[in-house]
């Protein structure tokens, strides 16, 4: 049922997000730091930093010791703890931008279109924090059912996988790991990989080309939402084209009709994509077997779905 009572809670949001988007937290976790010193090294204006802290004080965020102000106890295990029951990290940055862009609904509602944005380095370091979070509790089942029957060693494909969160525990599980996710983020991401992990990067926009096979499993995490009709249908045929004899598509998505999320998200998808949203099981069954897959399956993993589909 509705629920608009705490109209705080937003605003609290904006504010701790603002200040871990824009390095105040970090600067303050390495040391503590006058108003006067986290002014110049962040190249801040003085007034509206310290109205900024002050509030983060207040809300519990920070504290101050004469002049010296520095993070609480529980903001940092907010953020910077992992091993602490509260901590979310750099999710919550992604939480920022992802609420930007809801607050322009309304322009969103008369134009189609979602507003404009550029992704910084701290917005990267946001969203893969945010999909390393829930991927966690569901890996081990969605490995199961995207690897089941597969070859002892099986040729995986990982399209816009650059978070690494289902490609190391589909490497831990013994398959050989290609993620294809664009530059930016495999520059990334390539210095996190561990000796011994069997996962490659291949640079490239997965819209323009798919990486050459044959692999066995070509699995998309949280992409297809991301696109309309017409782009997920080339991507099928696409990583159809990629697939050895026998080989199988694995989509990982929230499925309308079939998640409790999937009509709120589409929204998100709205102000943030094209041409993005949430679609039916009936929608992917077509274009996938418009696309030569057969055999098309739903698979429910919490309050999502992994569709799984093999090439005729």
């Amino acid at each position: 049922m509705p629920n608009l009572k705490n109209l705080m809670a937003p605003q609290e949001m904006l504010v701790a997000g603002a200040a871990l988007k824009t390095g105040i937290f970090d600067f303050l976790y390495e040391k503590p730091a006058t108003l006067e010193e986290l002014a110049q090294a962040l190249s801040m204006d003085f007034r509206a930093l310290w109205t900024v802290t002050e509030a983060l004080i207040a809300l519990g965020y920070l504290t101050k010791d004469q002049e010296q102000m520095t993070l609480t106890s529980e903001a940092k295990d907010l953020f910077y703890n992992t091993h602490s029951e509260n901590y979310i990290g750099y999710s919550l940055i992604h939480t920022f931008n992802v609420t930007k862009s809801w607050t322009q609904l309304p322009e969103t509602l008369k134009t189609g279109k979602p507003p404009e944005r550029l992704r910084d380095q701290q917005d990267i370091k946001g969203f893969m924090a945010a999909m390393g979070k829930y991927a966690g509790q569901i890996s081990h089942e969605l490995v199961k059912i995207c690897l089941a029957d597969l070859p002892e060693k099986p040729r995986v494909l990982d399209l816009g996988g650059g978070p690494l969160n289902y490609a190391r525990p589909m490497a831990r599980a013994g398959a050989m790991v290609t993620v294809q996710d664009v530059p930016e983020v495999c520059a990334v991401m390539q210095k996190t990989l561990l000796p011994g992990e069997n996962i490659v990067f291949v640079p490239g926009d997965f819209t323009e080309g798919v990486v050459k096979g044959p692999f066995d499993l070509a699995f998309l995490g949280n992409i297809c939402h991301i696109y309309g009709e017409k782009e997920n249908c080339t991507l099928f045929h696409r990583v159809h084209g990629s697939l050895g004899s026998g080989g199988r598509i694995a989509i990982f998505d929230l499925v309308r009709g079939a998640s409790p999320r999937a009509e709120l998200f589409a929204v998100n998808m709205l102000v943030n994509t094209q041409t993005g949203g949430t679609w039916t099981f009936e929608q992917y069954s077509r274009w996938l077997e418009q696309a030569g897959f057969g055999n098309v399956t739903m698979h429910q993993v919490q309050d999502r779905q992994i569709i799984t589909a093999e090439r005729n």
